[in-house]
């Protein structure tokens, strides 16, 4: 289940946190605490690393929609191709015989590239995993062959919408889903347990309502990548280590981290933020960034942010939408960008 957190894995060029590491207070600049090792970190095994990367792609423009309708096999359309959660279904044209998952195995489809170009990708293998789907996507990359558009061993998990790779907006006409890499935030969240396709209950006591979990899974996008302002900027580095916690309690809190309360998270980016997760040998760009970008968001040492009131928890946020709620915490160590 996904009520433990779990160090991600695939994260290419993983570093260490644990040089200049300083435990924060109460969302101060904080006091310079004894230096953790990476290892030291990975014992404490519900903390989770994260990246910039949005989507993980390999090829120079990456992808950024694959097409629902340009879906084909030896020559034969798939026809009302979808997703069923994140597998892949439809028909196909010839007979009308229905098709899901490593049915789609050869299927060539038409993905769209950042600039709007399009390149055919082909689903080389296609295997499920707790409940997901897990394609092996590839690219012709002329004379070296067929390419994982994800890297080499790495696979994808195919999300509905698009999301713009300039301002990490999500959108969704119907018409186009994303193959998501392993390792970066699109994917890693849907593993993280917030499968942007399903729904799970929340009570109060009272009564219970169902939650879609795409808002948790694009407040997560949001967190994954320290984008504060939710403007697509993201604000952290590979393989910096975060404690993740939600409304639901899909993850929980870890006690013992020796981390603080960086942020409450929505949609939309940070609702609030105590501290950065890095920062300057002089100074604090992401916190400069923030006061002149978003300067409602920086909290500081408010403790109104993740304190009692906030619509994260049941008490004020139950009846709050979830497109407006605060609906992810997570804490962090604050860390000195480290010489060249």
């Amino acid at each position: 289940m996904f009520q433990r957190g779990f160090l991600a894995g695939a994260m290419v060029g993983l570093i260490s946190v644990g040089v200049g590491c300083a435990a924060e207070v109460e969302g101060g600049e904080g006091d310079e605490a004894p230096a953790e090792s990476a290892l030291e970190l990975q014992a404490l095994n519900d903390l989770s690393f994260n990246g910039t990367y949005l989507n993980g792609t390999q090829l120079q423009r990456g992808p950024n929609g694959v097409r629902f309708n340009g879906v084909r096999f030896n020559g034969v359309r798939f026809n009302g191709v979808s997703l069923d959660g994140a597998t892949l279904i439809g028909t196909r044209a010839s007979d009308g015989k229905p098709v899901r998952g490593v049915d789609f195995v050869g299927a060539e489809i038409e993905a769209l590239l950042d600039d709007r170009s399009t390149v055919i990708v082909r689903i080389a293998n296609v295997v499920e995993r707790d409940g997901i789907a897990y394609y092996t996507v590839k690219y012709n990359a002329g004379g070296a062959g067929w390419a994982n558009v994800c890297g080499e061993g790495v696979e994808a998990i195919a999300v509905k919408g698009t999301w713009d790779p300039v301002t990490g907006a999500f959108s969704d006409d119907g018409s186009q889903f994303t193959f998501a890499c392993q390792g970066a935030a699109i994917a890693k969240c849907a593993e993280w347990g917030y499968r942007d396709w399903a729904t799970t209950a929340e009570c109060d006591g009272k009564r219970c309502e169902s939650r879609e979990l795409s808002y948790f899974h694009k407040a997560c996008v949001r967190m994954v990548r320290a984008d504060y302002c939710g403007d697509g900027a993201p604000h952290t580095r590979a393989g910096t280590a975060i404690d993740v916690w939600d409304a639901l309690g899909i993850q929980r809190e870890t006690a013992g981290s020796g981390m603080s309360l960086e942020a409450e998270w929505t949609v939309d980016g940070a609702a609030c933020i105590r501290h950065t997760r890095w920062r300057g040998l002089v100074g604090n760009p992401d916190r400069d960034y923030v006061t002149a970008r978003c300067p409602e968001r920086w909290a500081g040492a408010d403790p109104s942010c993740g304190g009692p009131g906030s619509t994260f928890d049941k008490e004020s946020g139950f009846a709050t939408p979830l497109a407006e709620r605060r609906l992810l915490r997570n804490a962090s160590f604050t860390t000195n960008v480290s010489p060249l």
